[in-house]
């Protein structure tokens, strides 16, 4: 019989983030589904600020429920803009962008 391991990750993004950080965060994540964080944790270890991941990993997530593609993938894929106001910008890159 294969065994099914659910990871979860509120925990996960609780053990990395400073308790100053998560207890900011702790509210908003407490009902999340653990789906929707799994887009919050991918944001978080590619290395952006957690008060971005937080505005962008519902997007995120929403994005790629239709497409054959993981989390690491999009990140690097598609175009980011971690500044000011700003968030992630689900685009397709160019194939001319490729080279």
């Amino acid at each position: 019989m294969k065994r099914t391991v659910t990871i979860n990750y509120y925990n996960k993004i609780k053990s990395v983030l400073p308790p100053s950080e998560f207890k900011c965060l702790e509210g908003q994540l407490k009902y999340a589904p653990n789906e929707k964080l799994e887009a919050l944790w991918n944001i978080i270890v590619a290395g952006y600020p957690p008060d971005f991941a937080l505005l962008n990993y519902v997007k995120l997530y929403d994005f790629l429920q239709d497409k054959a593609m993981e989390y690491e993938e999009a990140l690097i894929t598609f175009v980011t803009y971690p500044g000011l106001s700003s968030g992630i910008l689900l685009q397709k890159t160019k194939w001319f962008e490729l080279n």
